[in-house]
C-alpha cells in the first residue's frame, strides 16, 4: 500500500505544472499538440476542463476528485491526462481494480505513456503479480530514469529473485530519495541474506532515519548486530535522577542497572546493539524468541547475571535444547564460576549433537581461562586438556597449555607443546616467539624436538600418538564457528 501511494504523491507544485499542461489552448491561433509517435488518434469528446478535479486532488480530497472525472470517463473517450488523473484518484481511495482498468485504457492508445507503465507496475506488484508488473516496470524506467521507477524496478527484480539488478536500482533510488525507507529497507533485506552485517546495519538505520518503525524491522536490525557481534553498546555511568528500572530508555541509551557502592549512578548502553533491539523486539512481543536470545546474550555480555536469567530461562522452555540455549547456559556457569555445572553440561545427553566437537572444545577452554586466572591452575589444565581431546590441533588451547605448565613449572611437558607447535603451526605469526621458548626450554631446534618428543613422548596426555597428530596436522580442516582454529596468533586470550 505504502509503494503504490508513493508512486502517485504529487506536490503542489506538480499539480499546478500539470494543471497548465493539461488545460486546453483558448488563445488565438493556437494549434492543438502533434500526437506522440505510437499514440491512438482516435477523436475524443470535447476536452473537459481539469482545474477544479486538479483542485479537489490538490486538497486531498481524492473521492470527490473521482466523482468529477469519472462520469465523463463512463460517457465516452477522454483525453490521457484526465485518465491517469482518475486513476491516481481510485488509487487513493482504494479502488484499485478500476484503476486498473482506467490504466488499461491509457495502454490501448499509449503503450509508452511513462506514468501509466509506473502505476500500472506499482499496482500489479502490490498485488504479488510481479512477472506481470516487470515489463512494465522496466518500460516505464526507460522513459524515465528517476527515484520513483528505479525503486519500483528494484523491488520487482527484488521479489523475483535476482538481487543482483535489484541492488543497483535501490541504491539509486536510497541516494536520491531519501525520504523513502522501503528502498533502504529491502537493502538491508538483501545485505543480511548476502552475510553483509555492517552495511546491512548502515541501510536500516537510513530506513529508520526516514521513519520506518515496525517489528519486523527492528528484528532485522537486531540480526544485523548479531551477526557482527555486537551483542551490548559501548557502556557508559551516568548520574539519574530517580530509579529507573533496568532495560529502561532514558537519554537514548538502556539502563542495565545501578553501580555497586555508588548510589544515584548508572550503567547503560549505547543503543546500537542486539541488546537494545532486543528490548525493542521483547517491548512488542514478549516471547519473541529472537528478541529474548539477544537480552540474554546482551545482558550476559554487559555481565548483568540476574537480568540474563530470565530472558534465558524463557528461551529455554521455548527450545531447551539448542545449540544457541546450551552455549548460553554454558556462558551463565561460567560467569557464575559453577564449574561443577559446566562439567555436567559437558557431560549431558546429545551435548555433542548439539554443540559439536568445536562448541564443547571452547566451552572446555573458556572455563579453563576463568580457572586460571582464579589461580586454580590444576582444574584449569584438566579443562585444557579436555578441549585438546575434543580439538587436538587447536593452537590456542596449545598456547595456554604450554603457558600455564611453564608457569606451574613443568618446563618438559611445556617443551613438549612448543615442539608441538613449532612443528605444526610453522607459518604463524607468533613462530619466532614460540622458536626462542623452546630453545629457552632445551629444544635447540625442530629436528632434536621431535627425536625428543618422539622417544620421552609416545602419546599427548589425551592418549592421542604424537607422531599421529603431526602427521594429522596439515590436513585436519578443524573449524571454531565457522573459522580456523589453527590459530595463528600468539599469545594466551
Amino acid at each position: 500500500m505504502r509503494a503504490v501511494t508513493a508512486l502517485i504523491v504529487m506536490s503542489s507544485i506538480a499539480l499546478g505544472v500539470l494543471a497548465e499542461r493539461l488545460t486546453p489552448a483558448t488563445e488565438p491561433g493556437s494549434q492543438p499538440a502533434t500526437p506522440r509517435r505510437g499514440a491512438a488518434t482516435k477523436p475524443a469528446r470535447p476536452a473537459v476542463a481539469l482545474e477544479p478535479a486538479l483542485e479537489k486532488y490538490a486538497r486531498g480530497e481524492y473521492a470527490a476528485a473521482a466523482g468529477m472525472l469519472e462520469g465523463p470517463y463512463k460517457e465516452g473517450p477522454t483525453s490521457i491526462q484526465h485518465r491517469l488523473i482518475l486513476a491516481r484518484a481510485y488509487i487513493h481511495v482504494g479502488r484499485r481494480d478500476e484503476a486498473l482498468a482506467v490504466l488499461k485504457s491509457v495502454h490501448a492508445d499509449d503503450k509508452e505513456n511513462g506514468e501509466a507503465n509506473t502505476l500500472t507496475g506499482g499496482l500489479l506488484l502490490e498485488r504479488g503479480q510481479a512477472a506481470e508488473a516487470l515489463e512494465f516496470l522496466q518500460t516505464a524506467h526507460r522513459l524515465k530514469k528517476d527515484a520513483t521507477t528505479a525503486s519500483a524496478l528494484g523491488r520487482c527484480y527484488w521479489v523475483l529473485g535476482p538481487l543482483a539488478k535489484a541492488k543497483p536500482l535501490l541504491e539509486e533510488a536510497a541516494a536520491t530519495d531519501v525520504r523513502n525507507p522501503d528502498n533502504s529497507f529491502i537493502l538491508g533485506k538483501i545485505c543480511l541474506a548476502r552475510g553483509l552485517g555492517a552495511l546491512a546495519q548502515r541501510h536500516l538505520l537510513a530506513a529508520q532515519e526516514a521513519g520506518l518503525d515496525s517489528q519486523e524491522f527492528h528484528l532485522l536490525l537486531l540480526r544485523a548486530y548479531l551477526m557482527q557481534e555486537k551483542f551490548v553498546g559501548p557502556i557508559v555511568v551516568r548520574r539519574l535522577p530517580g530509579a529507573p528500572q533496568a532495560a529502561a530508555v532514558v537519554e537514548g541509551m538502556l539502563v542495565l542497572g545501578p553501580v555497586p557502592g555508588r548510589p544515584g549512578e548508572y550503567r547503560l548502553c549505547e543503543k546500537l546493539c542486539g541488546l537494545y533491539e532486543g528490548c525493542q523486539v521483547l517491548r512488542r512481543d514478549p516471547k519473541n524468541a529472537e528478541g529474548l536470545y539477544a537480552a540474554a546474550r546482551g545482558w550476559l555480555a554487559a555481565a548483568e547475571l540476574e537480568q540474563a536469567a530470565n530472558p534465558l530461562a524463557e528461551l529455554t522452555a521455548v527450545e531447551p535444547d539448542t545449540r544457541r540455549v546450551l552455549d548460553l547456559r554454558g556462558k551463565m556457569l561460567i560467569a557464575k564460576k559453577d564449574f561443577a555445572g559446566v562439567q555436567a553440561l559437558l557431560a549431558k545427553p546429545g551435548a555433542v549433537r548439539a554443540f559439536g566437537p568445536e562448541g564443547l572444545a571452547t566451552l572446555s577452554y573458556r572455563a579453563g581461562m576463568v580457572l586460571r586466572g582464579d589461580g586454580r591452575r590444576e582444574e584449569a589444565l584438566a579443562m585444557f586438556a579436555q578441549a585438546e581431546k575434543l580439538q587436538p590441533v587447536w593452537g590456542q588451547v596449545m598456547r595456554a597449555t604450554a603457558g600455564l605448565l611453564m608457569a606451574m613449572g613443568k618446563r618438559d611437558e611445556a617443551r613438549r607443546y612448543y615442539a608441538r607447535m613449532v612443528e605444526m603451526f610453522p607459518d604463524a605469526a607468533d613462530i619466532d616467539e614460540l622458536r626462542n621458548q623452546l630453545k629457552n626450554l632445551g629444544g635447540a631446534a625442530v629436528e632434536e624436538a621431535k627425536d625428543d618428543t618422539q622417544a620421552t613422548d609416545a602419546t599427548d596426555v589425551q592418549g592421542i600418538p604424537a607422531v599421529e597428530i603431526r602427521k594429522k596436522a596439515p590436513v585436519v580442516p578443524a573449524t571454531q564457528g565457522g573459522r580456523n582454529v589453527i590459530q595463528e596468533k600468539g599469545g594466551d586470550e
